[in-house]
């Protein structure tokens, strides 16, 4: 993975940006993740539109399959045919940014970005000043509660802590009263600590001397933090799924009626209705969990423009009108997605409605929460070439640590370690690239029926 990425990225920062003076016009090449066959529609409504705007532009677009990607690019950079727009995650948007693939679109777009998105997203695009990418649809966490389970331990979702700390400390409270879990989240595998640690205002990385990164992971307050966490997994609060699994086991545990609250996106009620119609009755959704910087974790995908294009302002454009408030309105419409266009919550579909049944209100419930808290989300994810891979070390030693009692400080040395290596090893990159946003008071715990009342 480590050096198809890099291939890429040196493929595609090889050769400068060049205009076509060819009379036929400008051809651009836009590449998505996974949107076919599902809005096939909606993407050739876009494109006609956007090529109505602008005559003269022809658009192709081609959708790609997620773990297509690398390979597919690898395949165009090296025949210098590479897209001039391109959809990526924000874990492998970072890779390809810290490496030089992407142009800095700043003077490019037709437009102020700091206005036109919000600021928790339009941040992770921007790397020493450049704005590397422009940000797209996002999908802010949220806490989904299955109320019935928080009754057995005596809580209510008005009582549940909005912040990590205090959920830890009330899942251990839970367990011992109930034998039961509270909450989950991945540890191990897929391990968020990571993130969590930035909400927190613990940052697991900070700048050396020379201005270039190092591991932070033996700082005092680092390991308390972590430590609380290996505590309340070994005291049995946690279930041992949290550290041997990813993301999935949070729906599976509390499809089964298993936990009280999961983090993840409002998107996932409709598969809980799905496969459990009993525990979706019993759900309702609070704001995400927060560190002490009181800010809600914010997954974003972005459009970047590569810097083989020959056409740099054209390519900027289509980036600007595909993450314009009237295309991400659209998108929504059609997804359970939110947008990272400041334009778009103004949009009336983003007002409450009136609701035929209980589960429709639940579903708007979810959508409101997020909207909620997205002014003042973050991506929690560092803008580095290395950070899938720092996480991934990270992982390994927290494993042993959660199942082999190994000794925190001593795993955390050891990764340290690795990190150092890989940051050594990595494209120079600063302390820019590490989310540290402003603290902020936490979203307020509110009623459905207050929910429906504040958009």
């Amino acid at each position: 993975m480590v050096a198809s990425v890099a291939t890429v990225a040196t493929l595609l920062a090889a050769t400068g940006c060049r205009r076509d003076t060819e009379s036929a016009g400008v051809n651009l090449e836009l590449w998505t993740l996974a949107l076919s066959p599902h809005f096939d529609g909606y993407m050739h409504e876009q494109v006609a539109a956007f090529e109505a705007a602008h005559p003269g532009v022809r658009v192709t677009w081609v959708d790609i399959a997620y773990d297509a990607l690398d390979r597919k690019l690898i395949a165009a950079a090296a025949a210098g045919r590479a897209p001039d727009v391109v959809n990526m995650a924000d874990l492998n948007f970072a890779r390809y940014a810290a490496l030089g693939a992407f142009r800095d679109v700043r003077a490019d777009v037709p437009g102020d970005p700091a206005a036109a998105y919000l600021p928790g997203a339009i941040s992770l695009c921007t790397i020493g000043g450049r704005l590397l990418s422009l940000p797209w649809y996002v999908n802010p966490q949220t806490r989904i509660v299955n109320a019935a389970v928080l009754a057995e331990g005596g809580l209510t979702p008005e009582s549940l802590p909005p912040d990590w700390r205090g959920l830890a400390a009330a899942a251990k409270a839970f367990h011992a009263t109930t034998g039961k879990h509270l909450l989950s989240q991945p540890l191990g595998e897929e391990s968020q600590l990571p993130i969590m640690l930035l909400a927190e205002g613990l940052s697991p990385l900070r700048a050396k001397g020379d201005g270039r990164l190092e591991s932070n992971l033996e700082d005092p307050r680092v390991l308390e933090y972590l430590a609380m966490w290996v505590d309340l997994y070994r005291s049995g609060a946690m279930p041992r799924d949290a550290a041997t699994r990813g993301h999935a086991h949070l729906l599976d545990l509390f499809q089964e009626g298993k936990l009280g609250v999961i983090s993840t996106g409002p998107n996932f009620l409709k598969r809980i209705r799905d496969v459990s119609p009993r525990v979706f009755e019993q759900a309702t959704v609070l704001p995400g969990a927060v560190g002490a910087l009181g800010r809600v974790h914010m997954p974003v995908m972005v459009l970047a423009v590569s810097n083989r294009t020959r056409h740099p302002r054209e390519a900027a454009a289509l980036a600007w009108f595909m993450t314009g408030a009237s295309a991400q309105t659209s998108l929504c419409r059609l997804a359970p997605i939110m947008p990272s266009s400041a334009a778009s919550l103004s949009d009336p579909f983003f007002r409450p409605g009136p609701t035929a049944t209980a589960g429709e209100a639940t579903l708007a419930l979810g959508k409101a929460v997020a909207l909620r808290t997205l002014p003042e989300a973050v991506a929690f994810t560092a803008s580095l070439d290395t950070w899938p891979d720092l996480r991934r070390g990270f992982e390994e030693e927290f494993k042993r640590v959660l199942l082999d009692n190994e000794p925190l400080e001593a795993a955390m040395t050891r990764v340290a370690r690795t990190w150092n290596s890989l940051l050594d090893a990595a494209a120079p990159a600063g302390i820019d690239c590490v989310p540290s946003p402003a603290k902020v008071a936490p979203p307020a715990w509110r009623t459905p029926a207050e929910e429906a009342l504040t958009r």
